[in-house]
């Protein structure tokens, strides 16, 4: 494993992340975080659970994962780790208990929409049986439609039981619920794509599809 510590990549073993992990209740993991604001901020109110983000560019992890290696008191967070990894080749993780992809992009978006079976299933594998959840979709992303989304419309409650819930059931993922996001919900989610797509728009719409992992 790449982990990230400011301007710094070190390895991380396997065995390293075992020990790590023997320490705390559960996983979190959250796939494509771009800046990392999101697991931090999962991870300061979890003291008990680690939190593991992992994105495909590993500079826009700089500055929050210096900040989370610091000294608790300089804000520093021991139960958490930025890891330089993609989708398609997740870190040899395990346990996972929640899973989240917040505002996916490029083939990240392709994959979450049910374009990759493969990363789909690859995902679920390092998920323990009865995983939770939350995919995060930026309905704007249709509004015209960006070159990512390719030929799927734009998804709504009903279109997402209809023709996203068996991709996701073949890959292990059990839909369970499928709805807009309120604004305060969507500010909840503490990302900067949230927060600088909101103050661009009057409205800013956000699908959240969430369930649960069976590999």
């Amino acid at each position: 494993m790449r982990r990230v510590v400011g301007k710094r990549v070190q390895e991380f073993s396997d065995a390293e992340f075992e020990q790590l992990r023997s320490q705390y209740d559960d996983v979190v993991l959250d796939v494509g975080t771009g800046d990392g604001k999101h697991p931090y901020k999962v991870a300061r109110q979890n003291p008990s659970r680690l939190v593991v983000a992992l994105d495909a560019d590993k500079s826009r992890m700089e500055k929050i994962s210096a900040k989370a290696a610091a000294k608790p008191a300089k804000g520093g967070l021991p139960n958490l780790l930025y890891l330089w990894a993609t989708a398609e080749r997740l870190p040899p993780l395990s346990g996972v208990g929640e899973l989240h992809v917040l505002m996916p992009w490029g083939s990240l978006l392709r994959g979450v929409l049910g374009s990759s079976p493969e990363m789909l299933r690859g995902m679920a594998a390092v998920c323990r049986p009865g995983a939770s959840f939350l995919v995060a979709l930026n309905l704007h992303a249709w509004r015209p439609p960006v070159p990512e989304v390719g030929e799927h419309p734009e998804p709504t409650p009903d279109s997402a039981d209809e023709w996203l819930a068996p991709r996701y059931a073949e890959a292990g993922w059990k839909l369970a619920d499928c709805r807009y996001l309120e604004p305060e919900e969507v500010a909840g989610l503490e990302t900067s794509w949230t927060r600088r797509l909101h103050s661009s728009r009057d409205r800013f719409d956000v699908l959240a599809l969430t369930g649960t992992i069976s590999p």
